[in-house]
């Protein structure tokens, strides 16, 4: 099938037969772009936003306490975790290379559990995104933002372990 006569993807869609006829390099291509370009330029507002919020509603006892720091550690991890796939993981796909890839994507995948327990701290430390009535603009904005967050990273995981991971070292391993 001509590539370029192909619909693109939509944002959310990570069904294995929206995939099935991608090339790896059209699945990296779209996860840059849908996945990486957006945690690279927002993580840092949304830090920001939390540390904001916690300094409005200190004295709340609802306020979420520690998610401006947890967010700082979830930057951190995640910028470290694209960084690898950036410049280690997609070249080596990219260049035919997979199975030289079989433990890079072991430690991705160990990563992807990592960041899915710091979701779930998220989740935590919001009371599962659960507002007060009282809770300003900026904290119903910093909530909203959050449970973005955990949609787009659990679909940016399930796109990479059960697509193109799954893809790759199938190709590798027939």
């Amino acid at each position: 099938m001509n590539t370029a006569a192909r619909e693109p993807v939509a944002a959310n869609d990570n069904r294995e037969d929206v995939w099935a006829e991608r090339s790896p390099s059209e699945i990296i291509e779209f996860i840059l772009k849908r996945f990486h370009e957006p945690l690279h330029r927002e993580l840092p507002g949304l830090v920001a936003s939390a540390r904001r919020v916690e300094a409005e509603a200190s004295g709340d006892p609802l306020c979420p306490i520690g998610i401006g720091q947890h967010l700082e550690q979830i930057h951190v991890a995640v910028e470290s975790h694209l960084a690898k796939e950036e410049k280690i993981l997609f070249p080596l796909i990219l260049a035919g290379r997979g199975g030289a890839a079989f433990m890079p994507i072991k430690v991705m995948m160990a990563e992807h559990d990592d960041h899915r327990a710091s979701l779930a701290r998220t989740r935590a430390l919001t009371r599962n995104f659960h507002l007060p009535d009282h809770a300003s603009p900026a904290w119903r904005a910093l909530c909203r933002d959050l449970a973005r967050l955990e949609d787009d990273l659990n679909q940016h995981i399930e796109l990479e372990n059960n697509v193109l991971f799954t893809r790759v070292m199938g190709d590798e391993n027939p």
